[in-house]
């Protein structure tokens, strides 16, 4: 609820940012990518500690042009994925930061509040951050806007001849997902996968001719047996991410069928990966091929 001097003691800031919303709010949870954009213009950033779930800590020290290191230190208050973000600001000038993300088809409406617990506080911050905003917002524009021609989206829905509860049970179960994960004559020797919301994923796929490909990611979203959502990061040979992925599973019981929609969406972070892109549709296709033997057998 609003308070009656409430924008009296806020700064609002607004932009439409041309990379879905998705893309665009895990660019706030990702530190590799948010170390990049925030900050002023001519600010960089080193994370000291970074762990975004309610109460988790985000201390960081921010590094001025001129050599001036500002100490940040930050609380995550809400994560919802991928609408909403609450960050309690620690250091003075104390404030709350929320971030809300709308969707407008490919593109995103973020609106970014900094609430202060006084007018006055307010008043004297805006001199310099309301045009910081507007330099943050530059930078993330960069970020999320990189290669745009280098994206790619996978719809696929399948029917399975499988109860909805066995089809969850093979997306979140390593033993299972290990089974059928990755195309035809691939198999997936290590699997560690953590189901709930923050929880890690790490795959490494083994093709025919014994070459091997790791990703990464976390869950954002586990809705028991409903709807799944993970990043999905392949990486290189350092562990580098070279893409970032994020897929969205619904499933919907019919009967002792489940109807299952898979929607992959990945962005090229590297020009030497863009090769993936090519193959996603194939790749995921005969992924869920293997995924509906298993679960009808």
């Amino acid at each position: 609820m609003t308070s009656p001097d409430q924008d009296d003691r806020e700064i609002i800031a607004t932009r439409v940012f041309d990379a879905p919303r998705e893309l665009v709010f895990n660019a706030w949870l990702d530190p590799i990518q948010l170390a990049r954009w925030w900050g002023p213009a001519g600010f960089t950033n080193t994370f000291h500690e970074f762990d975004p779930r309610p109460g988790g800590t985000w201390r960081f020290t921010m590094h001025g042009p001129d050599g001036t290191d500002y100490l940040n230190d930050n609380v995550f208050v809400e994560i919802t994925w991928p609408a909403r973000i609450a960050i309690d600001h620690l250091s003075a000038p104390k404030f709350r930061i929320t971030a809300t993300f709308e969707a407008l088809g490919a593109k995103t409406r973020l609106t970014f509040r900094q609430l202060f617990e006084t007018a006055e506080i307010r008043r004297k911050v805006a001199v310099y951050a309301v045009p910081a905003n507007e330099q943050l917002f530059d930078k993330l524009a960069a970020v999320v806007a990189r290669d745009l021609p280098l994206r790619r989206e996978v719809v696929i829905t399948r029917m399975l001849d499988a109860p909805r509860e066995l089809v969850w049970a093979a997306w979140t179960e390593a033993d299972r997902l290990a089974r059928w994960w990755g195309p035809r004559g691939f198999t997936a020797p290590v699997c560690r996968i953590d189901p709930r919301p923050g929880g890690d994923i790490y795959i490494v796929m083994r093709a025919p001719d014994g070459s091997e490909f790791a990703m990464n990611g976390v869950y954002r979203e586990v809705v028991a047996p409903e709807r799944l959502v993970f990043t999905n990061n392949p990486l290189d040979a350092e562990g580098k991410p070279m893409a970032e992925g994020f897929t969205t599973i619904t499933f919907t019981a019919h009967g002792d069928r489940t109807e299952m929609t898979v929607r992959s969406q990945s962005a090229v972070l590297v020009a030497s990966a863009a090769f993936m892109l090519e193959g996603m549709q194939e790749g995921w296709s005969q992924s869920l091929d293997k995924m509906a033997e298993y679960v009808a057998g």
